[in-house]
C-alpha cells in the first residue's frame, strides 16, 4: 500500500511538473513547444501500444486520434509540395474530432496517474503541435502554413483521409483480424467497448436511433457482433466527425486568440474531469474512520462516558 502511494506520489508530480514546463515552453518558446510536443505524442503512441497490448487494449491504438499523432511526425519526411496541404487537413483533424474527444469521452488530467495523463496527450498534442506550426512555425514543413486560412479543397482531402481511416479499420477489424477477434471475446476496442457498455451514453443514442429507425426491435440493445450495431457506430462518428470538423474549421478561421480560447476550453474540460475523480477520493477519505477513532473503538475503556 504505501509502494503505491508513493508511486502515487511521484507520478503526481511528475504531471504537475510536466504540465507546468509545457506552459512555460509554450509562452517563452513556442517553436521549441511545438518540437517537443512531437516527440512527446510520438513517445505516448508508443507507450499506449505497448501497455495496451499487456490489456489486451491494444485494438484502440487502431483508433483515429492514433493515426493523427503518427501523421504529424511524418510530415517532415514527406515532399515539401504536400507540407502545406498536410498541415491543413491535420489542423482541422487536430482541433475537431481529436481534440473535441476530451470532454465527450471524459478524458480527466489526473496528475497522480500517469495512464490518464498519456490519455489526455494522445487527443491534446495534435492540437498544441498544430498551434505552434500555424501561428510559430518551428521548422520548414510548417513555415508554408496557411496561417488560419482553410482553402474549400482542403476539406475535400480532410472528409477524404477520414474515409480511408474508416475503411482501413473496417478491413483490419473485420476481414484481417475477424477470426482472432472471434477467438478473443476478452480483448477490447472503442467499438467492443462502447457496444458491452448499455449505460454508455453513445450506446444509449445509438440504440435510441436504431430504435426508432425500426432497425432494432423496442427490446435489443447493442451487442459487439451485431452488424447493424456497427453501422449505427459508424453512423454516429461520422455525424461527430462532420460537425467537430466544421467547428474546427471556424477555429482556424478565427485567428491565433480563437484557437487559444479553443485550447484553453479543451483543457479545462479535461481540469474540470480530473476534479471529479479528486472530489470523490476527498469524500472517502473523510468518511473513512480516523485511526484515534478505530483505536477508541477498539478500547470501549477510552471512551467518554457520559
Amino acid at each position: 500500500r504505501n509502494v503505491a502511494m508513493s508511486n502515487e506520489r511521484l507520478q503526481f508530480v511528475f504531471g504537475v511538473v510536466l504540465t507546468t514546463a509545457l506552459a512555460q515552453l509554450l509562452v517563452y518558446r513556442p517553436e521549441a513547444f511545438g518540437q517537443l510536443c512531437t516527440i512527446l505524442a510520438a513517445f505516448t503512441v508508443a507507450e499506449k501500444a505497448v501497455s495496451y497490448y499487456i490489456k489486451g487494449w491494444h485494438l484502440f491504438v487502431l483508433d483515429f486520434c492514433y493515426w493523427v499523432n503518427f501523421a504529424f511526425a511524418l510530415i517532415p519526411l514527406m515532399p515539401a509540395s504536400t507540407h502545406r496541404l498536410m498541415h491543413a487537413v491535420l489542423f482541422l483533424h487536430a482541433n475537431g474530432p481529436v481534440a473535441v474527444a476530451v470532454p465527450i469521452w471524459n478524458q480527466s488530467l489526473v496528475f497522480h496517474d500517469f495512464e490518464r495523463i498519456l490519455s489526455v496527450g494522445v487527443h491534446v498534442f495534435p492540437m498544441l503541435i498544430s498551434y505552434c506550426a500555424a501561428w510559430h512555425p518551428y521548422n520548414r514543413a510548417s513555415d508554408s502554413f496557411f496561417k488560419g486560412y482553410i482553402q474549400p479543397a482542403d476539406l475535400v482531402y480532410v472528409f477524404g483521409s477520414y474515409f480511408a481511416w474508416q475503411v482501413a479499420y473496417m478491413v483490419i477489424t473485420n476481414v484481417i483480424l475477424k477470426s482472432y477477434l472471434a477467438r478473443n471475446p476478452q480483448l477490447l476496442s472503442s467499438y467492443r467497448w462502447i457496444a458491452r457498455d448499455q449505460k454508455n451514453g453513445i450506446n444509449v443514442i445509438i440504440t435510441s436511433m436504431l430504435r426508432r429507425a425500426g432497425i432494432f426491435g423496442m427490446k435489443e440493445s447493442m451487442s459487439d457482433n451485431d452488424i447493424r450495431s456497427e453501422l449505427g457506430f459508424m453512423f454516429i462518428q461520422l455525424i461527430y466527425t462532420i460537425l467537430t470538423i466544421l467547428l474546427s474549421c471556424l477555429v482556424a478561421l478565427g485567428g491565433k486568440i480563437v484557437h487559444q480560447v479553443f485550447m484553453v476550453a479543451v483543457m479545462a474540460s479535461s481540469l474540470w474531469n480530473a476534479s471529479a475523480v479528486y472530489l470523490e477520493a476527498s469524500e472517502k477519505d473523510m468518511k473513512a474512520p480516523s485511526v484515534q477513532e478505530i483505536d477508541v473503538k477498539m478500547k470501549p475503556g477510552l471512551q467518554k462516558s457520559d
